[in-house]
């Protein structure tokens, strides 16, 4: 009975050495951690920096858009016929210009300023600018502009931007203008 005890912990002892031998899970070193822990901030490192990258790039694109919006709503003017104060057709994307400006720039404020040409009483000059102004500001409104970040004044026939007493100096003064 002994002699079967003996050989049953053999064989147990055998078996269990033989399944710690074999175990295919390497033995965990001390540098294996800090190896890992220097590849892990490496690939860390360098995600950051292509987020910088991707953030930089939008930050100059969204600068340049706004650039050339400015430059384009600084020089853009909006004409009107003859006593009209309606915004026409053809000046939509000039408005449309100035909303998307406006849009990029949150802080952003506008003035609307409304000119007559000479023709007329001051008074209704004065009168009719500004209801020329107030017409570019419901189209500004209407594509998506608060209310509260557009100004008018109407300078009825003062400033002119054509001197002259003819339907081409006249056409040019008929105008409202933007000013930030």
């Amino acid at each position: 009975m002994l002699k079967r005890n003996i050989k049953q912990l053999l064989v147990i002892g055998f078996v269990g050495f033989t399944l710690v031998g074999c175990s295919s899970a390497p033995k965990p070193t001390e540098d294996a951690p800090e190896g890992k822990q220097v590849v892990n901030e490496i690939v860390i490192d360098q995600i950051n920096q292509d987020i910088s990258e991707v953030k930089q790039s939008k930050i100059k694109t969204l600068a340049e858009q706004k650039s050339e919006l400015l430059a384009i709503v600084k020089r853009e003017v909006v004409y009107f016929d003859f006593d009209q104060a309606d915004v026409a057709s053809q000046f939509y994307s000039t408005i449309k210009a100035n909303a998307d400006y406006m849009a990029l720039e949150p802080t952003a404020t506008v003035t609307v300023r409304g000119y007559c040409d000479e023709r007329g009483t001051r008074e209704y000059n004065i009168a009719l600018g500004e209801r020329r102004a107030n017409s570019v500001k419901r189209a500004l409104i209407a594509e998506g502009v608060s209310p509260s970040r557009i100004e008018v004044i109407s300078y009825g026939e003062e400033n002119p931007a054509v001197e002259g007493h003819n339907e081409a100096a006249w056409a040019k003064n008929r105008r409202a203008t933007f000013s930030y």
